[in-house]
């Protein structure tokens, strides 16, 4: 049950807080609020205690029933809306209202409701109360681009503006008619009309320069109005102005000046109704301006959701929104599946007579096509509802009756109607913030729960990029079709032309031992269709991940077959050499279309052939050992840690043993770099690993005459072909890559380490002859990408002169004619390293990070129970503290304290106020999880799952009177100073010592719980 919460503070207090209940709806409230929040009196409350017959003010409202509001006693009839009740859905509408905080936790259902129950083209919001910290989507549905600016500075959260615009009008931000005055502008674009459009928001108490700064983004905005067909501003301008006469009247001198400027403007104020009403005032000081005031049909103020109403108004043209015309798909959810099982066997019975392999995937195609429309039922595809969970028809109705009782008032002015009007938001406010209460207590409960944690999570987190418009070359586009298309063209660049392609080269194979072709079973196939994830993406060829899944058994003897006539074949059929591209965004500005990773999405079938052929592949290169020892990119038993451990306990060992050492290091960036692999460079590489016949005849059709589209917002792009590189989201691509590369460590002298592209050479220098070598090395480098195709980007290149001298060693290294660029600090696979090998940074950037994102949970799960708060936690906020601790430590009581702080800001994210004792907390400490992160690793290491090798440098020591003889016990490595001492093979040896014989005999399987249990009891 959820704790007792009252509805006033919205607080459960002190342990011995005073409740009083509701005697109908049970809701509870503390007698300290009663006191302060109603007239009542502490008799009165002490009476409604006693006798249990106190009566909210909520329950005292109107009846509401399934159909209509009533009043006992009383025949009300609610009124209509002062506008024309059937709105023009496809007209443009504009909706602005003074929010108070969008931030706010009572009023985030208000506001969210108030969001979908009136939906707008254009929302212009004041007083946001934001800071940078808060995400776009927290906030504004999914489906709008929002445009924001925050107020910086002040004691407390106040002030900022903010636009969200539906994307399919190309909104794009005018930072040049923008001062340090809180107004934001952007333009539009509505049936082929060019508009101007701002949210502006003026604090009552603004200074002179404040005023001064707003009249002149007004200016600036004069300049270029004869650019636009309209100008429309809105926003809470606290002006003292009598908009009733004609003209209007100024009661301040500030109003005056403002006025002047809406006159420079020809701004026209359409709201005359008051938008403020106070027990003793009504003011208009909304405002809603527009130059041309003929293209506005309606305009009225609205209930909003403070003590400001809101303003909607809708624009004489259509928003032409893109409605996505409905297909028709299988219902998988009520598909027979026994039939269809029946149904497939019989008629796949054909598809394994025929031998040819184009004719057999058509065929077998076909007939699952066939059987599926036969037997599974099927569903009209709908447009994805942006309908609150929590918010259903009932609650609706209550909003639009509460909207219908304000117009009434607004047109009646008498104090009943206001009183009605009052009721009925109360009323409506604890009816939609008590339902979200509920869905937010009940969120990942039950059957499926963690899947809709996950995707509410998603849905503030990871904005669709359909919301995005793009700019190329000046041009907005946000058209899907559009879109798609100038994203071809951007990914289209990052192939290596035809005739640029490099010549198969004939080299000497490095083993006798050769593999020249294919082997599936049947059983094979069904290993490979049981493990497949039924909710993995369909394909171009529109076969379903659920449907083989649940028909494996069924389809398993067909699809072995057409395996084997392409592996024997040596070819594949054109729907497994067809990609659907998805944009992906990286780092910088979204509207770039530079800032996106093309991430393909292919067959599911090819996939399962694709994944075979990756087994077989992987385990001959690794018998034969050819791939390098320093790439850890897509192996097994390898990992970012492996890489990050090995690297850098070479740099500490170097400068543990020398103080005053350097270690140089180059950290190298490929421009492109699984683009732009040439197909025939890389089939000779294949050929010299010992790959021949008809597996690498295979693996050339694989290549070869691909095709590719994209996929955006429901269109897709005309196909292109793929002239060169490895398919990104493929199976083979990664294993592919790292055959291409293999051969990059024999071209240099020093040290180099490798995750996938992500290169980085170093070298412990003591002389300029080291620096040179080191030079010769980056530039075998770049001689090795010009003849393999490959291209550097110099820019992101830079050098690290890693050392705790006083004095840095900076020399001059060059790669392609460009001077590298000395860092103090680099991120390398999500740790930060600083030169000196101190992690105070790390930690720094770590634990803001994981502050952030705690935040963030703790806005957006408020109300849910500890159960879903701990997930959040160790799923969004712990592997930001901890992720690669076994290769870095923070050694130091300052940076373990900072991590610590964190935690306890989560345990009390967890828990509320009163934090269970730490054997009850169902979580480690800081040290606990330092010490299992590292005992873990070490015990992978010495059962051989992982190929990181802990006992390089770890002897075993003398037998001492009174050790176990099972157990001998490990011998540190050297070390000098406090660097080497906190080194993972230094620091491991006494973690590893000090265990009980219980931990170091268990398996590996049973090791995560028994070292959990022993760390929790010892820190």
């Amino acid at each position: 049950m959820p704790p007792a919460v009252c509805v006033y503070c919205d607080k459960s207090g002190r342990k011995n807080a005073v409740f009083i209940e509701c005697a109908q709806c049970t809701r509870l409230y503390h007698r300290t609020c009663l006191r302060k929040q109603t007239t009542m009196t502490e008799k009165e409350i002490n009476g409604f205690k006693k006798n249990k017959n106190f009566c909210c003010w909520s329950c005292s409202l109107p009846n509401f029933n399934d159909s209509f509001w009533s009043i006992p006693e009383t025949q009300f009839l609610p009124p209509t809306r002062a506008s024309n009740p059937h709105r023009n859905k496809k007209a443009a509408a504009i909706l602005c209202f003074n929010a108070r905080s969008l931030k706010n936790k009572k009023r985030a259902a208000d506001i969210a409701a108030f969001l979908e129950v009136h939906p707008a083209d254009i929302i212009g919001i004041n007083e946001t109360w934001l800071s940078a910290d808060i995400m776009d989507h927290e906030v504004i549905p999914t489906d709008y681009v929002v445009l924001r600016k925050d107020r910086i500075g002040g004691r407390r959260p106040a002030g900022g503006v903010l636009l969200a615009v539906l994307p399919h009008l190309q909104p794009r931000r005018q930072k040049q008619l923008e001062t340090s005055a809180e107004a934001i502008w952007a333009a539009i674009t509505v049936s082929n009309l060019r508009f101007l459009i701002a949210s502006v928001y003026r604090a009552p108490n603004s200074t002179a320069e404040q005023n001064d700064e707003l009249l002149r983004s007004f200016s600036l905005a004069a300049e270029q109005q004869h650019n636009y067909d309209a100008c429309f501003v809105m926003g809470d301008l606290n002006l003292d102005i009598d908009w009733s006469a004609e003209p209007p009247l100024p009661r301040a001198i500030p109003a005056e000046k403002f006025i002047d400027a809406f006159d420079n403007l020809a701004f026209f104020q359409l709201i005359k109704n008051p938008t403020r009403t106070t027990a003793t005032s009504e003011k208009t000081i909304d405002l809603f301006l527009c130059d041309t005031p003929n293209l506005v049909s309606s305009s009225e103020v609205i209930a909003g959701v403070s003590d400001h109403d809101a303003l909607l108004a809708e624009l004489r043209v259509d928003s032409r929104r893109p409605t996505p015309l409905p297909a028709m798909l299988p219902n998988w959810r009520r598909a027979p599946w026994p039939t269809l099982n029946d149904r497939l066997a019989e008629e796949m019975q054909a598809v394994l007579q025929i031998n040819n392999l184009n004719d057999a995937w058509t065929a077998w195609k076909t007939t699952l096509v066939g059987c599926v429309s036969e037997c599974v039922p099927s569903r009209k595809s709908r447009p994805k509802r942006r309908l609150l969970p929590w918010l259903d028809k009932k609650l609706k109705k209550i909003i639009k009756i509460k909207d219908e009782l304000f117009a009434k008032w607004q047109v009646e002015k008498t104090l009943e109607s206001r009183n009605l009007f009052e009721t009925a938001r109360r009323a409506s406010q604890g009816a939609v913030r008590l339902a979200k209460d509920r869905w937010f207590w009940a969120l990942g409960r039950g059957p499926g729960g963690a899947a809709i944690f996950w995707k509410f999570i998603h849905s503030k987190t990871k904005v669709p990029i359909k919301t995005t418009s793009f700019s190329v070359d000046g041009r907005i586009f946000s058209e899907p079709a559009a879109v798609a298309s100038k994203f071809q063209e951007s990914f289209k660049q990052n192939f290596s032309p035809p005739e640029a392609d490099f010549p198969f080269l004939r080299r000497v194979p490095s083993q006798e031992e050769k593999l020249s072709e294919w082997r599936i079973t049947e059983s094979d196939v069904d290993n490979l269709l049981h493990v497949l994830d039924a909710k993995s993406a369909t394909g171009p060829d529109g076969v379903p991940a659920v449907l083989l899944k649940r028909c494996a058994k069924t389809l398993c003897p067909s699809l072995a077959h057409i395996f084997n006539l392409s592996l024997r074949a040596c070819d594949l059929p054109a729907d497994w050499k067809c990609a659907a591209v998805t944009p992906i965004p990286k780092d910088g500005e979204k509207s770039d279309l530079r800032n996106y990773r093309p991430i393909s999405v292919t067959s599911l079938v090819g996939k399962l052939l694709e994944k075979h052929v990756r087994n077989q592949l992987a385990g001959f290169l690794d018998t034969n050992k050819a791939l390098p020892d320093n790439q850890h990119g897509f192996r097994e038993r390898r990992s970012c840690t492996t890489m990050l451990l090995r690297t850098l306990d070479s740099w500490t060992a170097a400068i543990d043993k020398n103080s005053g050492g350097h270690v140089h290091a180059i950290f190298l960036d490929w421009a492109k770099a699984f683009d732009k692999v040439p197909h025939q460079r890389l089939l000779s590489k294949l050929q010299h690993h010992g790959i021949d016949g008809a597996a690498l005849e295979w693996l050339k059709n694989f290549l070869v005459g691909r095709s590719q589209f994209v996929r955006f917002g429901g269109a897709r792009s005309e196909p292109c072909v793929v002239s060169s590189g490895v398919v990104q989201g493929s199976v083979l691509g990664p294993l592919l890559f790292n055959v291409y590369v293999s051969d990059l460590p024999a071209v240099v002298k020093t040290n180099l380490v490798q995750y996938a592209d992500d290169c980085t050479i170093f070298r412990e220098v003591t002389s300029q002859d080291d620096v040179d070598e080191l030079q010769e090395d980056l530039a075998l480098i770049d001689i090795w990408c010009v003849n393999n195709g490959m291209q550097l980007n110099a820019k992101k290149c830079v050098a690290m002169d890693l050392s705790r001298a006083r004095q840095p060693w900076l020399p001059q290294y060059m790669i392609g004619g460009a001077v590298l660029e000395y860092v103090s600090t680099q991120r390398l696979l999500g740790v930060h390293i600083a030169r000196d090998l101190r992690w105070n940074h790390h930690v720094d950037v770590q634990r803001k990070k994981a502050a952030q994102t705690l935040g963030f949970a703790a806005r957006n799960l408020r109300g849910c129970t500890q159960r879903v708060k701990r997930m959040a936690y160790l799923t969004l906020v712990k592997p930001k503290l901890f992720y690669g601790t076994p290769a870095w430590h923070p050694w130091t009581k300052t940076n373990t304290e900072k991590m610590a702080r964190t935690q306890n800001k989560a345990l009390h994210f967890i828990h509320g106020r009163h934090v269970p004792p730490p054997e009850k907390q169902n979580m480690l400490s800081v040290p606990a999880q330092l010490a299992y992160n590292d005992l873990l690793l070490f015990k992978k290491s010495l059962c051989g799952l992982t190929e990181y090798n802990a006992m390089a440098r770890i002897t075993e020591g003398r037998v001492h009177r009174g050790d176990d003889p099972l157990h001998p016990r490990l011998q540190q490595p050297p070390a000098r100073t406090e660097l080497g001492q906190n080194a993972f093979d230094y620091r491991i040896v006494a973690e590893w010592n000090a265990a009980p014989p219980a931990i170091k005999d268990c398996t590996a399987a049973q090791f995560p719980a028994v070292c959990k249990a022993y760390v929790s009891a010892i820190y």
